[in-house]
């Protein structure tokens, strides 16, 4: 018997840059539950990619510590804090951040391990 069976579509995280932080939906920051610190950079489109880092990735010590970021991973939703990061990632996409959220759409690639912030719309 050929059973065919019923699952919910992929649904999409958000991502609210402010001009501290970047916050993240609680679909967005499931995929970085489990990550000691994560990197933060730009595709080859100008998309924030986010890619979580193991504690023993960090013990290799093959990563440099200023591109390594702390994340907060709360019920709701996930943070990284970090006003140095936020004036980077607004000056390479050319965007202000200030107190009123740009809201982005993020979707999770399992292959490459990599949140995306479609921030190239």
């Amino acid at each position: 018997m050929a059973i065919e069976w019923f699952s919910s579509d992929a649904k999409n995280g958000a991502a609210s840059f402010y001009s501290t932080n970047i916050t993240l939906n609680t679909i967005a920051s499931v995929p970085l539950e489990s990550a000691y610190r994560i990197q933060v950079g730009l595709d080859e489109n100008k998309n924030v990619v986010i890619q979580p880092v193991s504690k023993e990735r960090m013990r290799d010590g093959d990563l440099n510590g200023y591109a390594i970021y702390q994340i907060s991973i709360k019920k709701t939703y996930a943070r990284i804090s970090s006003t140095d990061l936020m004036r980077k990632v607004a000056k390479a996409l050319g965007i202000v951040l200030d107190e009123k959220p740009i809201k982005y759409g993020t979707t999770w690639d399992v292959k490459e391990n990599i949140l995306t912030i479609h921030t190239s719309i």
